[in-house]
């Protein structure tokens, strides 16, 4: 039995050394890839410090043979060479070799790249691939795009004056598709309409609206406008011209603004309830669900506010307030941030270290902003961490010059849906301080570049 056990234990052996032998043959066949396609590129360069370059992503176009950025890099970006990182569709087939073709002053010129050297990329034109059969290349054209233009400077434009006089008191809101400038004037309230800013129209005599109104207090929204009066009683219109006195149960403080990313409910106010400011919701002032105290340092009238929503982030849905007037008669200087979580209003403030009377504040190009007045000429700040701190624009994003724009506090200003900036009137900044009456549009250049 034993030696049978060791006979068959042998024979086992053996064929097992036959079938490895068979499988090592020096017959056996290897297939190279033919794919000679590029499916991954990128830049660095030493030189680009701000790793620009490093954040760029590339697109590969496979049928016609070129790869470049989509997203161009900053006006004025600069490198002289770079490194390329190109890839293959496997890691275990790289390309057989990669040639650089460079554009030159009187003929371009080619030649072998080892993977490691730096490349002009100002000349770079062409990168051709050889993959790992021999025989199959792949030609890609390569372009960098780079701004040509500075596409955040601001350009502007002043428009016609909507009115031959100047008003007592003024404010221009967007609805339903042009501009409507309300005013008062020789004890009555009117209002002029345009839909570019050039032609003016009046409405007409308006009908229902006292001249106790407060026209700071205007708002469009859900396809009617809101404004309170000194009594603090609601007004409402579908059209601007006629006009309608709400009942709500409260005296009505103030109006807030928008509370972004809600479909009802979306009004903030203030009303009064047993002698206490409450923060308060309501989608048409039918019904008010009365929410937590008003802090009494937070302004009830004279303010400017927006309504901040990123549609890349979900958290950034807040209105945002500052200047105005406390329940106790004197300024507010801070900046307030409130939302509404549950069944409450939170808030948070800050000072800001520039002046905020007569300021305007403004949403555009998913950036907050704020027009203000300092040592007699108007300057745009803007925050980039949700309105506590702020900074001054570049140079790109001043104001026309003094000879042609007047310094100016209270002003209105508005944004269109193609990302135009208007500002309407204001109080002049010169004595007598008289108000004004001009349109100027602005708009970021690389809205007009796309």
């Amino acid at each position: 039995m034993r030696c049978t056990y060791f006979l068959g234990l042998l024979a086992a052996t053996l064929n097992l050394l036959l079938w490895t032998s068979c499988l090592g043959s020096s017959d056996r066949l290897i297939d190279y890839s033919p794919n000679a396609q590029i499916y991954a590129f990128s830049l660095t360069s030493r030189a680009d410090t701000a790793k620009l370059l490093n954040a760029t992503s590339f697109s590969i176009d496979q049928v016609g043979g070129e790869i470049f950025n989509k997203q161009p890099l900053p006006y004025r970006f600069h490198v002289d060479s770079v490194m390329l990182n190109i890839s293959s569709s496997s890691t275990y087939s790289p390309f057989l070799q990669v040639s650089i073709t460079l554009a030159g002053e009187n003929e371009d010129s080619t030649y072998l790249w080892n993977g490691t050297d730096s490349v002009a990329v100002n000349r770079l034109k062409t990168i051709t691939t050889l993959a790992q059969d021999g025989v199959s290349i792949k030609s890609y054209g390569f372009q960098l795009n780079i701004h040509q233009q500075d596409p955040y400077i601001l350009l502007w434009e002043k428009k016609a004056d909507y009115l031959p006089s100047h008003p007592e008191e003024q404010k221009s809101i967007a609805f339903n598709g042009r501009f409507i400038t309300f005013y008062k004037t020789g004890g009555n309230v009117r209002a002029t309409a345009s839909t570019d800013g050039l032609a003016w129209s009046n409405l007409g005599e308006l009908q229902g609206v006292p001249i106790s109104t407060r026209l700071n207090t205007l708002t469009a929204v859900n396809g009617s406008i809101y404004l309170l009066d000194e009594e603090g009683y609601v007004h409402a219109s579908t059209n601007g011209s006629k006009w309608n006195k709400i009942s709500t149960g409260y005296t009505v403080k103030t109006l807030y603004g928008i509370l972004p990313g809600t479909s009802t409910g979306n009004i903030l106010i203030a009303v009064e309830e047993d002698g206490m400011n409450h923060f308060a919701v309501t989608t048409d002032f039918s019904d008010i669900e009365l929410l937590n105290q008003v802090p009494s340092e937070m302004p009830l009238s004279a303010f400017t506010s927006t309504s901040v929503e990123n549609a890349r982030s979900y958290a950034t849905r807040y209105i945002i307030l500052t200047d105005g007037i406390r329940q106790d008669g004197s300024r507010n200087n801070e900046v307030w941030i409130m939302q509404k979580k549950d069944s409450e209003i939170t808030y948070i403030s800050k000072k800001p270290s520039y002046p905020v009377k007569g300021s305007n504040l403004f949403y555009y190009d998913d950036r907050l902003y704020l027009m203000t007045l300092s040592n007699e000429k108007n300057q745009f700040l803007f925050s980039g961490s949700y309105g506590l701190d702020w900074e001054v624009t570049g140079d790109n994003q001043a104001f026309p010059a003094e000879s042609v724009f007047t310094p100016r506090t209270n002003a209105s200003v508005v944004i269109d849906e193609s990302n135009n900036i208007w500002i309407f009137g204001g109080v002049s900044a010169q004595s007598p301080h008289s108000t004004l009456v001009d349109v100027w549009k602005g708009r970021l250049n690389k809205f007009s570049m796309e």
